[in-house]
């Protein structure tokens, strides 16, 4: 489990990393494992690269042993997004969330 996403779940801090060779910047909001085992964040991307590259950005879900330099920006977030679930089907088991 890696203790920093928690940290910012927990403390609603928006992270930076790298994922794909490209840099993301995310609202953490759900961060578990799916029915295989794979680490996963589910994330509002608010900055950085996507991939319509059209600088609209959206929820998505990153595996985590693909996120890399993952680190804090000095911002927070406190308010949990439109189409925030909780109990997000993706993952079979949470360590943390929102």
């Amino acid at each position: 489990m890696n203790t920093t996403i928690c940290d910012a779940i927990r403390d609603g801090e928006i992270i930076e990393f790298e994922y794909e060779g490209a840099v993301r910047i995310v609202e953490p909001f759900i961060y578990g494992t799916d029915i295989n085992g794979v680490g996963l964040l589910r994330g509002y991307q608010i900055g950085g690269f996507n991939k319509a590259n059209d600088n609209s950005y959206t929820w998505d879900i990153y595996e985590v042993e693909k996120m890399s330099t993952v680190k804090f920006i000095g911002k927070k977030f406190d308010d949990k997004r439109a189409g925030y679930d909780p109990n997000d089907p993706s993952f079979k088991s949470i360590f943390c969330k929102f």
